[in-house]
This record gives structure tokens, sequence and C-alpha cells, in this order.
């Protein structure tokens, strides 16, 4: 019975302090609509899905450097780099900075997508300055990679040089012993073609061929051998050239980076959310105004009694 009566009398408290308690929640809706409306900027917000080859089938050379500059984490990372977005925009005549605060990007665990979210204060903006930031990475994705194939390709052009001037060389010393100790030219033939041929020898070569002792025959070994080898060696270096030469000259990163979905056009803003905010002032404006209705008739009743 007790606890009724409690209630009876907060309950009329309250209904006391009305006018209090509407005038209070009034002025704080009117306040959260004057700021949502008049004072806080409308901000728009551009969406994009961009589609990263975490996996590349060609079996060339160039498919390990693809498959890891090509992955969802090497994206984001590149996509949020200050440096690099500002450069885009500078290049785009943007006279604006790039504040990281305003991207949001989710990768999705498990696929190769990523999930793009950009706000700015005009809708157009929004979508132009994503579509710029996605386009800027692609094309650093695809220098990164260019770069190293370059450098591949110099250090291959190096190699071969390097490996054809070993092979002159040894050919040279190899001919010279031919020569010197009067032995059929057809050797160095074989040599050449590492086959074995057959072709009808002079009286003067087959004499030669008879005074080849052991050490002779060992170097003339070793020196084919040496040949073989350096030439086997020299055919992978230039397969390897090749290769990266044929991906420099057909690379291109569209395949691997593709825009399932553009960069959205947002229609309305994405904040401030004027409804929510009203309905927070309001909420506030009714706890203050019963709190202090409340607090007022307390006070009174605590008074003491002259």
């Amino acid at each position: 019975m007790e606890e009724t009566i409690e209630l009876r009398e907060l309950i009329e408290t309250v209904w006391k302090g009305k006018w209090i308690i509407a005038g209070l929640t009034a002025l704080c809706v009117f306040i959260a609509a004057i700021v949502s409306w008049s004072v806080l900027p409308e901000e728009y917000e551009s969406k994009a899905t961009v589609q990263v080859a975490s996996e590349v089938q060609d079996a060339g050379i160039m498919a390990s450097y693809v498959a890891a500059e090509f992955t969802p984490v090497i994206f984001t990372q590149r996509i949020k780099n200050p440096t690099l977005m500002d450069e885009a925009l500078e290049e785009a005549g943007i006279k604006e900075k790039f504040d990281v605060e305003r991207l949001s990007v989710n990768t999705q665990a498990n696929t190769n997508l990523v999930e793009l979210k950009y706000t700015a204060f005009s809708p157009e903006v929004a979508q132009q300055e994503l579509t710029i930031f996605i386009q800027k990475t692609k094309e650093r994705m695809n220098v990164s990679v260019k770069s190293t194939l370059d450098e591949l390709e110099k250090t291959y052009t190096s190699e071969s040089k390097h490996l054809s001037g070993e092979i002159e060389a040894l050919v040279g010393k190899y001919n010279e012993k031919i020569a010197t100790n009067g032995l059929p030219e057809i050797l160095i033939m074989q040599t050449l073609i590492g086959s074995q041929i057959i072709t009808p020898v002079t009286e003067e070569q087959m004499n030669a061929l008879s005074r080849v002792d052991g050490t002779l025959h060992n170097e003339l070994m070793q020196m084919q051998a040496q040949i073989a080898s350096k030439s086997a060696e020299y055919r992978k270096v230039l397969d390897k050239y090749q290769s990266v030469k044929t991906g420099l000259d057909s690379f291109r990163p569209d395949p691997f980076i593709r825009q399932i979905v553009d960069p959205t056009l947002p229609e309305r803003p994405f904040a401030p959310s004027k409804s929510l905010n009203v309905a927070i002032a309001m909420t506030i404006g009714l706890l203050a105004g019963v709190g202090i209705v409340v607090f007022r008739e307390y006070w009174k009743n605590s008074a003491p009694v002259k």
C-alpha cells in the first residue's frame, strides 16, 4: 500500500511539472533540429566493391610477382596510404588533403572482395574521389609489378651476356686445342650441336686422332662438359628473359583488379541522421525535465519547518 502511495505521489509530482517537462523537451528538440538542419554539414557516402585476384593462372615467371602484389591486403594498404592518395588528388586538380577517416575499407573473410565506403560533403565529390582512389591504387600496383619485372629483365640480360662471354671463351679454348693438335674440325661441330656426326676423315686426321692420349682426351671432355653446362644455363636464362619480356609487353592490371560495383552516386545524405538526433534530444529533454521536477518537489518537501 505504501508503494502505491509513493507511486501516486510521483505521478502527481510529474503531472504538476508537466509544463516544465514539456518546455524543456521542446527546447531540446528545437536545438537539435536547428543544429541538424542548419549547423551540421550533410555527408554523403559512396560505396564500391572491388575484386582483387589472389591467384594467377599463368605459370610463367611473372606469376609469383603478380600473385604477391595483387592481394586484398596489399590493395587495402595502398588505398589507405595518405601520400599516394594526396598525389592522386593533386593529379586530379583537387585542392584538398586525403582524410583516411573518411574512407572505410572492409575485406571479406575467405574471399578476394574488398568493400569500400567514402564520405564527402556532396554526392558527386564522394563518387569522384572514390573513383580516383581506386584508379590510383590500380596504377601503383601496376607500376610496382612492372618495376620488378624491369629489374628482372635487366638482371637476366646482364646474366645472359655474362654467360655468352664465358661460352665464347670456352669454345675459343676448345677450338684452339683442336687446331693445335691437328684434330678433325668436325669435333668442334659435334661439341656445338651436342650430337655425334659421322663423316669421312683424312689419313692425317686419323693419325692425329691416334696420337690423342688420356690427358688430352680428358681435357677435351672437360671442355665439352663445361660448354654443354654453360649452354644449358644460358638457355634457361634466355627462357626466363623471354618470359619476363612477354609479361612486360602483355601485362595489364585490369584482369587482377575488377570493380564489381562501381562507386555509387548517393541519393541522400549519410549523416547527420536528423530524425535520430531529434529522437535523442526528445529523450534527453524528457529525462532532464522529469529529473528537475522531481528534484524540485523533493527540495520543497525536505525544507526544515521554521
